[in-house]
C-alpha cells in the first residue's frame, strides 16, 4: 500500500502566507494600474458633471443678474478650478464670430469670495472690467485696474470649439466628451446651454488628462518598490510566524515519539495557544489513562490467571484423589466430589462475571427500562441472603420504606444490590452487622449498604471500582466473589446515569450508596 506523503505544517503556513501576500499585491496592481485609467476618467467625468450642474443651475435664470449672482458664479468656478477644472462661456457675437470667455481659470489673483455686491457692477448687460476685452465676465477689483488671467492656447480653443459643435448636434442637455488636440493631449469637456439677461451661449468646463500618464508612471514605480518590500517582509514574517506556530506541534510530535518508544516519563507541554494547551492536557490525561490501563491489564491477567489456576488445580487434585484414594470410600468420595463441584461453580461464576462485564461495557445488551417497585426488589435480594446470614451469624439490619417506585432495568439493579450487600458482608467488622436502607430523600430514593469494617483510605476510594481491586485490609470472605463485582456495579449504574459513590473513614466502615429517580405511585 502506497503511503501518501503530506507537506509539513510549517511549510504549509509559509506557503499560504506567501500566496496571500501575492494576492494582495496582485489586487493592488489590478486596481492601481489596470483599472486606474478607467477610475481616473470616471472621476473626471463625475467632477465635470458635478461642477457643471451647479454652475448651469446658477447661470440659467430669467431673473435680473445681480452682483451677488456673479459672486456665486465665481465661487463655483474657483471651487472647480481647485479640482483642476477650468470654466468658459462660449457665445457668438454680432458678426458671427465664436467668442470664448473665461469665468475663472485659476490665474485671477483677487479674492472673489470676499467681495460684496458693491464691488461688482453690471453696466449695459456686461459685467464691468478694466482688463482685456476678451475677458468680459469676471469681477473687477476696485483697487487695481490690471488683472491677469490664463491665455487660451490655440489647441485648447480648437478643442473647445470642436466640443461645442459636437454638443449642438447631440441630443443630451448636458454633454461630456473626451477629445484630443493636435499635440496629442487629451481633454474632458462638459457642455451645456446657459441663458440669462447677460449671457446666451454654452457653458464649457475643461479638464486635462495631461498628468494621467505621469501619475501612472509614478504609481507603477511606487508599486514596484512596495511589491519588492512587501514580498521580502512577507517572506521573513511568514517564516517567523510559521516557525512560531509549528514549534509547539513539533515539540509535541517529538514528545509523542519518545512516548511511543517507551519513555513513560515524558510530559506534553502546551503554551502559546489555547488549542495547543488543551491538546497537551488531553494527551497527558490519555497518557495517564493508558498507564493506568496498562497496570489494570497486568493486574487483570494476574488475577484471572490466579483465579482460573486455583480452582483448576483443586479440580485436578481432587479428581486424582477420587481416582487413587477415595474411589471406594463413599463418604470421602462425596466430600471430594463436592469440592470439585464448588470449584467448578467458582469457575462458572468468574466466566459469567467476565461475560457480563464485557457485555455491559460494550453495550451489547440494551437496558430494559420499566417502572419497578424497588422496595419489593430489595426484599427479594435480602431474602437470598437470609439463610446465609442465619447460619453464619451475620446480622442484616433493614430500613426499607415500602412501595417506592423508580424507572430502571430490574434485573441489572437487582445485581447491583446483591453485589453491594455481598461486598458489605465481605468487609464488615467483627460485629458481623450490615445496615441496608432504602428511603425517600429530597425527591430521590436513596439506597445504602453500610458495613462496620476497617474502611477505605481516601486515596483508594476512586480505585475500588476498578477490575480486580481488593482492599489491602484483611477480611473474611464468606461470600464467594470474583473481584469484578464493584466494576459491574459501576458499569450498570453508569449505563443508568445514576448517582452513586462510597463514604468511608478508616476504622469506621464504608457506606455504599445509590440515588434512584423517584417515580410517583400509580
Amino acid at each position: 500500500m502506497k503511503v501518501k506523503k503530506y507537506a509539513r505544517f510549517r511549510y504549509n503556513v509559509w506557503f499560504y502566507f506567501i500566496v496571500f501576500t501575492l494576492v494582495i499585491i496582485a489586487v493592488l496592481w489590478v486596481f492601481q494600474i489596470v483599472l486606474y485609467e478607467n477610475l481616473y476618467q470616471q472621476s473626471k467625468r463625475n467632477d465635470l458633471n458635478d461642477f457643471g450642474g451647479k454652475l448651469s443651475k446658477k447661470l440659467n435664470t430669467e431673473e435680473e443678474i445681480t452682483g451677488k449672482d456673479i459672486n456665486e458664479w465665481f465661487n463655483l468656478a474657483i471651487a472647480a478650478s481647485e479640482a483642476g477644472v477650468a470654466s468658459y462661456l462660449v457665445s457668438v457675437d454680432e458678426s458671427g464670430k465664436t467668442v470664448i470667455d473665461t469665468i475663472y481659470s485659476g490665474y485671477v489673483n483677487s479674492d472673489i469670495s470676499n467681495r460684496d455686491d458693491s464691488e461688482v457692477s453690471v453696466d449695459g448687460g456686461v459685467v464691468s472690467s478694466a482688463s482685456s476685452g476678451t475677458d468680459k465676465y469676471h469681477a473687477s477689483d476696485s483697487s487695481s485696474s490690471a488683472q491677469t488671467h490664463e491665455s487660451l492656447s490655440d489647441q485648447k480653443e480648437s478643442v473647445i470649439k470642436k466640443a461645442v459643435a459636437s454638443y449642438k448636434t447631440a441630443t443630451e442637455r448636458e454633454y461630456v466628451v473626451r477629445l484630443e488636440d493636435e499635440d496629442g493631449e487629451n481633454y474632458f469637456l462638459y457642455c451645456t446651454a446657459v441663458k440669462n439677461d447677460l449671457i446666451d451661449g454654452t457653458l464649457v468646463l475643461v479638464t486635462t488628462e495631461l498628468t494621467l500618464k505621469e501619475n501612472v508612471r509614478i504609481i507603477q514605480l511606487q508599486l514596484v518598490i512596495v511589491s519588492v518590500v512587501v514580498i521580502i517582509v512577507g517572506l521573513l514574517l511568514s517564516m517567523y510566524i510559521s516557525s512560531r506556530i509549528s514549534k509547539p506541534l513539533d515539540d509535541m510530535y517529538r514528545t509523542a515519539k519518545r512516548w511511543a518508544d517507551g519513555d513513560e516519563s515524558v510530559v506534553f507541554e502546551g503554551g502559546t495557544y489555547q488549542e495547543i494547551d488543551e491538546l497537551a492536557e488531553t494527551l497527558n490525561n490519555a497518557k495517564s489513562g493508558l498507564a493506568q490501563t496498562g497496570i489494570l491489564q497486568r493486574d487483570l491477567l494476574a488475577n484471572v490467571s490466579h483465579d482460573l489456576k486455583t480452582p483448576l488445580t483443586m479440580i485436578k487434585a481432587y479428581a486424582e484423589m477420587i481416582r487413587d484414594i477415595s474411589g471406594d470410600n463413599k463418604a470421602r468420595r462425596e466430600e471430594h466430589t463436592q469440592v470439585i463441584i464448588d470449584e467448578a461453580d467458582r469457575l462458572t461464576m468468574l466466566v459469567n462475571d467476565i461475560l457480563d462485564l464485557s457485555k455491559l461495557q460494550s453495550k451489547m445488551e440494551t437496558l430494559d427500562l420499566k417502572r419497578v417497585n424497588i422496595s419489593k426488589l430489595l426484599d427479594n435480594v435480602l431474602f437470598r441472603f437470609h439463610d446465609f446470614a442465619e447460619n453464619s451469624g451475620y446480622k442484616i439490619v433493614c430500613d426499607i420504606e415500602p412501595d417506592l417506585y423508580t424507572i430502571c432495568d430490574d434485573k441489572k439493579i437487582e445485581q447491583v444490590m446483591y453485589n453491594l450487600i455481598g461486598n458489605a458482608i465481605n468487609y464488615t467488622g467483627n460485629d458481623k452487622t450490615i445496615n441496608v436502607s432504602l428511603t425517600k430523600k429530597n425527591g430521590t430514593i436513596l439506597f445504602e449498604a453500610i458495613d462496620s469494617g476497617k474502611g477505605i483510605s481516601e486515596d483508594k476510594i476512586q480505585t475500588i471500582w476498578d477490575k480486580y481491586y481488593r482492599s489491602s485490609e484483611t477480611h473474611q470472605r464468606p461470600i464467594k466473589g470474583t473481584g469484578l463485582g464493584l466494576n459491574i456495579v459501576k458499569t450498570i449504574l453508569d449505563n443508568h446515569k445514576l448517582k452513586y459513590g462510597v463514604i468511608s473513614k478508616k476504622d469506621v466502615g464504608s457506606n455504599f450508596f445509590v440515588e434512584f429517580v423517584l417515580a410517583e405511585n400509580e
